[in-house]
């Protein structure tokens, strides 16, 4: 099989930046639905804070990308770039755990297990009684 798709990206959002997070996945993205890639924060830190996790495999230019100036694409004319720049600046890859200021990303390739990235963002599940 040959795709463009030959990396891995697990991003952790705190609770309180998904909706600025999500406007950066629409400019990052290829999808007008991309700003519905956040939703609900279903992980946690060791101390209970509250993150939105997304895994997907991505192009080789995903954290050029990243860092380069944002802008409305054609999939996304209403996108909020001031939202999508305020998340951008909290973007750290491949830099440690997850935290409550940052939006951690681990970067790697695209056969890497989903549940190993979150276990290196130092993240588990949150447990919902029933």
């Amino acid at each position: 099989m040959n795709t463009k798709y030959t990396q891995r990206a697990t991003i952790a959002v705190p609770i309180y930046q998904i909706e600025d997070a999500n406007q950066l996945a629409l400019c990052l993205g290829e999808s007008s639905s991309d700003d519905q890639t956040f939703t609900t924060a279903k992980y946690q830190d060791a101390d209970g804070n509250l993150y939105a996790v997304c895994s997907t495999v991505v192009k080789p230019i995903f954290a050029e990308m990243a860092g380069e100036d944002l802008q409305a694409h054609t999939h996304a004319l209403n996108v909020n770039l001031e939202k999508a720049q305020r998340a951008q600046a909290l973007l750290q890859i491949n830099e440690g755990t997850a935290t409550p200021n940052v939006i951690a990303v681990i970067l790697g390739v695209r056969l890497e297990s989903a549940q190993e990235h979150i276990q290196l963002l130092g993240l588990s599940a949150v447990l919902i009684e029933e």
